[in-house]
């Protein structure tokens, strides 16, 4: 599991929270949060959202993907790049 740790801003997983912490969920007295979502990417970012965080995804990682997936669809990398730009 994933969390946010706000006072580094950047995540922490259930591993490194039971090591150091102690702990097996989120404890926002030491400012770490759950997340909205557990992302399989780097977020650029963190947003509140109802007493939890949003990691946000960057725009390359996203557009990325995108590309992938209508290659993977039939599309030649240059008709994904192209109907995406």
């Amino acid at each position: 599991m994933k969390y946010y740790y706000k006072p580094e801003n950047r995540i922490i997983e259930s591993l490194e929270l039971g090591r150091k912490y102690g702990a097996s969920t989120h404890i926002p007295q030491l400012g770490i949060y759950e997340l909205t979502v557990q992302p399989n990417y780097i977020p650029v970012g963190f947003n509140p959202v109802n007493n939890k965080y949003y990691p946000v995804e960057s725009y390359t990682s996203m557009r990325n993907k995108c590309i992938a997936a209508l290659v993977a669809s039939g599309m030649t990398e240059a008709e994904a790049i192209s109907a995406i730009t």
